[in-house]
């Protein structure tokens, strides 16, 4: 610890001395030097040369180059790709009369030139983008007017999910137009538009085949109500009755999948419905009809009649059931019901309800010579001619020919009203007396006659052949007496 102390001092002392031997400084200043003067050299002028002029190389600018050229007509042809020409067309010409300007100055000036195409570029790059603005602009009114027609129609209710992708499509357009990714916006554009009219004419095709079916199934209702169906088919006409009204309100449901299943079963009802009723009530009728003639043809078999030679011929009972018995009544209704009605054809359908007489003519004649009724030929046998239409009447109506054989029925008749006039019920012998003695008057009055004497030219049209004159008649004279 000592040591370490003096040595320090030491040290410190030797330090001291040697500051002040550097830093010492002289007493006595030493005397100043006087510079000498030298005295100046003599100089020798240096000889002069002339110089020449040297002449200056300006240089020119350098020419147009294609690619200045280039650049600016590739702005120009950007534009107009985008359809600046379309959009724009004014505009566009006069970018175009620039760039033409520009070129041609190249050839006298061509830094101005180069200005010039600069402002081409920029002109170029400005329409280009107005161009684009106007496009999407034009894009997102086709969009909103094709939105418009389908919300007309209630789209995003009859087809929410390809209504629903519409949107999405339009969506990720005007994301392509704003990223500026121009061919994918005008693709997309395309597809979002086409998405659109492909909803809307699908849906419009589909509501409108709903009306089609709807009109289609409301005129067979009304052919089938015409026909009585409510009589003739009324579990037909419930049954169309029915898939009309729920398929009714499956659309308003919009649910139109379902509403054309139904109303395409209301409209095969409402068919089936009409043709049914159609045959049954003109089987019905032509029954009616067949009835009734058959009895009046059984009524005047049992009828005596006269001869044209004043004979009175016996009765020739007929009964139509023995005909009946061996051709028996077909009930047409039943292969009605039993028809396959496809929806292709009932979408086609717009001929009349067939009637399964379609090899008839609508006005049918009768043919047969024999069945003309020609009061005046007497010998003419008419219940036998009546009793033969009657059995073709039956035969047509088996087959489902309505109308023909209700003509045949009709003919039947006419031959049955002329055979009745000659049908005798009873007959009586004109008597002489000498007070009120017989006369048509007289005997028309007979209470086993007519009971009435105004009924006296029955009894003269059915002796004609007799009588010449209904005020002469003679006493033995045997009268035929017409039915009352």
């Amino acid at each position: 610890m000592t040591i370490s102390r003096s040595l320090r001092i030491l040290i410190a002392a030797l330090s001291v001395s040697l500051v002040l031997i550097f830093a010492g400084c002289k007493t006595t200043p030493e005397p100043e030097e006087t510079p000498a003067v030298e005295e100046p050299a003599e100089t020798t002028p240096e000889p002069q040369t002339e110089i020449e002029p040297v002449e200056v190389e300006v240089k020119a600018p350098d020419p147009l180059s294609e690619l200045d050229i280039n650049t600016a007509r590739d702005a120009v042809q950007r534009a107009n790709l985008i359809g600046a020409n379309s959009y724009y067309p004014s505009e566009y010409r006069g970018l175009v009369a620039q760039l033409n300007a520009a070129i041609t100055l190249g050839d006298t000036d061509p830094d101005a030139a180069r200005s010039e195409l600069l402002t081409v570029i920029d002109n170029a790059n400005k329409l280009y983008d107005k161009t684009l603005l106007a496009r999407k602009q034009e894009y997102e009114d086709k969009f909103y007017r094709g939105d418009d027609a389908l919300n007309e129609i209630d789209a995003d209710k009859f087809a929410p999910d390809e209504y629903a992708g519409t949107q999405k499509l339009a969506l990720e357009t005007v994301r392509l137009f704003d990223a500026g990714q121009l061919s994918a916006s005008q693709v997309k554009a395309d597809e979002t538009l086409a998405a659109q009219s492909r909803l809307h004419y699908n849906l419009s095709e589909n509501i409108r085949y709903i009306g089609i079916l709807r009109r289609d199934t409301e005129n067979y209702l009304g052919d089938a109500e015409d026909n009585e169906a409510f009589i003739y088919a009324p579990d037909e006409l419930a049954a169309a009755n029915e898939y009309y009204l729920d398929g009714i309100s499956a659309f308003r449901s919009y649910d139109i999948n379902e509403s054309a299943a139904l109303l395409t079963e209301a409209k095969r009802q409402s068919v089936l419905a009409a043709r049914t009723s159609a045959v049954r009530k003109q089987q019905s009728e032509t029954d009616a009809l067949m009835s009734e003639t058959q009895k009046r043809i059984e009524a005047a078999s049992r009828l005596r009649t006269l001869n044209a030679e004043g004979t009175v011929n016996e009765a020739r009972p007929w009964d139509g059931e023995e005909f009946l018995s061996t051709n028996p009544l077909i009930d047409r209704s039943k292969e009605v019901e039993a028809v396959d009605i496809e929806d292709a054809q009932l979408r086609a359908l717009n001929e009349p309800i067939n009637d399964n007489s379609e090899d008839v003519p609508e006005d049918i004649p009768i043919k047969d010579s024999d069945t003309q009724v020609n009061a005046d030929e007497q010998n003419t046998d008419y219940l036998a001619f009546a009793q033969t239409l009657w059995e073709k009447g039956v035969t047509a109506r088996n087959a489902g020919q309505f109308d023909l054989a209700k003509d045949y029925f009709r003919q039947a008749d006419a031959y049955i009203d002329v055979y009745e006039a000659n049908a005798v019920s009873q007959t009586y012998t004109v008597v002489y007396r000498d007070v009120a003695t017989d006369c048509l008057w007289r005997i028309s009055n007979r209470e086993e006659i007519f009971d009435n004497p105004y009924l006296w030219p029955k009894i003269w049209r059915a002796n004609r052949r007799i009588i010449q004159n209904p005020d002469l008649i003679y006493p033995g004279q045997i009268l035929a007496i017409p039915p009352k």
